[in-house]
């Protein structure tokens, strides 16, 4: 295993922060009637990656710019995956990265975990982010560096316990040969412990509902180069609940990270704000993530299970949330549970996976999880507003 190779130099600072607030008079503004909504996904429309293994988050393998890469002449993406069972909320305990690519049929081909057997330092592997850097090799297959959480802790009982960790690998081979190899060294990137959040040790708050350090996903900004994190967290103080946050950190000279707190709270509001991720377009910077309607505070306003964004004219801020409310395209009302874990790529489209199917046949396993990746579906955006296209 080799040790992971120098960072480039970036700035070792971070913007003025502006911490941004998503709060119950943002909700309050959704309106069922007139929200945009995600397209009604069929069960035939769900794309598997085989009988015997369900998938549900996943991210591109992309330029630290955020275009697509193209190692060995492949678009690559990755998802967690873990073999089906009959309880579908085991895959949690059992979720490992895989490496997939697209067919040109709209379906999906599985090339098999992405990291060796024993490698990750949790017992299982939850969600991240996968940027490919060249590194000038006469081939130029070039390195794939990724964030991911662990959860739990080898070798031990499965526990929601959560730390970021980032590993790198050469990539070989080319088409449905490619490969990740030469895996280097796990290292975590910021302490699993800070002032400002909650712990993410393993100590649930309520049943279903646990606290979050996890998702890292990366983000270069345009403006000077400068590399930014952000990650799913729990803001830290009474009471347990209801406490949501995105933080984020950036990535200093010597290649590690420094945290800068919370760039998004969402106090008394929501309980889980995941797969936080940034985007740049020429109006300015986005900052997407998704939440279940179930997360939303019991006595207060509850937006449906969906994609939720803020728009800022600058990375440090200020933040508004997208439409006034936040949210950019929820399930619909007649199928609140078909679809979850949205990632947005540069030409606005979106990606998720199929959860609970309402409309599913009778005996048909995708009324308990259906287990494989939705069809995209796109949007645009207009400064602080977007729409379905």
């Amino acid at each position: 295993m080799a040790d992971a190779p120098a960072a480039r130099p970036v700035a070792d600072r971070g913007p003025t922060l502006q911490t941004a607030i998503w709060g119950p008079d943002h909700v309050a503004r959704i309106d069922p009637a007139t929200a945009p909504t995600v397209p009604r996904v069929r069960p035939q429309d769900v794309r598997r990656l085989g009988p015997e293994l369900d998938a549900w988050d996943a991210w591109p393998v992309q330029r630290i710019t955020g275009e697509p890469a193209v190692p060995g002449g492949a678009e690559l993406w990755m998802t967690l995956a873990a073999p089906v069972a009959d309880d579908p909320n085991l895959r949690h305990q059992r979720a490992r990265i895989h490496l997939i690519r697209p067919r040109s049929d709209g379906g999906w081909r599985d090339l098999g975990p992405a990291l060796p057997d024993g490698f990750s330092p949790g017992v299982c592997e939850w969600s991240g982010c996968a940027v490919w850097r060249p590194d000038g090799s006469a081939d130029d297959g070039g390195r794939v560096e990724l964030h991911f959480t662990a959860a739990g802790r080898r070798g031990q009982p499965f526990t929601t316990e959560q730390r970021l960790f980032m590993t790198s690998a050469r990539v070989t081979g080319t088409g449905d040969d490619i490969r990740l190899t030469d895996w280097t060294r796990p290292v975590e990137t910021i302490p699993a412990l800070a002032p400002w959040r909650q712990p993410a040790q393993g100590v649930d708050p309520a049943p279903g509902r646990i606290h979050h350090l996890r998702d890292p996903a990366l983000f270069e900004d345009p403006a000077d180069g400068t590399e930014y994190m952000v990650y799913a967290a729990s803001q830290a103080g009474p009471p347990a609940l209801d406490r949501a946050a995105i933080g984020w950190a950036v990535r200093d000279r010597s290649g590690g990270w420094r945290d800068l707190g919370p760039l998004l709270l969402a106090p008394g509001l929501n309980h889980e704000l995941e797969r936080p991720h940034l985007l740049k377009t020429a109006d300015g910077y986005y900052l997407f993530w998704c939440t279940q309607g179930r997360m939303f505070a019991a006595n207060g306003p509850a937006g449906p299970t969906g994609l939720y964004a803020m728009f800022a004219p600058r990375l440090a801020g200020p933040w508004v949330p997208l439409n006034g409310s936040g949210l950019v395209a929820g399930n619909p009302p007649e199928a609140p549970t078909q679809t979850y874990a949205w990632w947005v790529t540069p030409d606005l489209s979106v990606l998720g996976f199929v959860d609970v199917l309402a409309d599913a046949p009778d005996g048909h396993r995708a009324r308990v999880f259906a287990g494989g990746l939705a069809p995209p579906f796109r949007i645009t955006l207009d400064g602080p507003s977007s729409r379905m296209a």
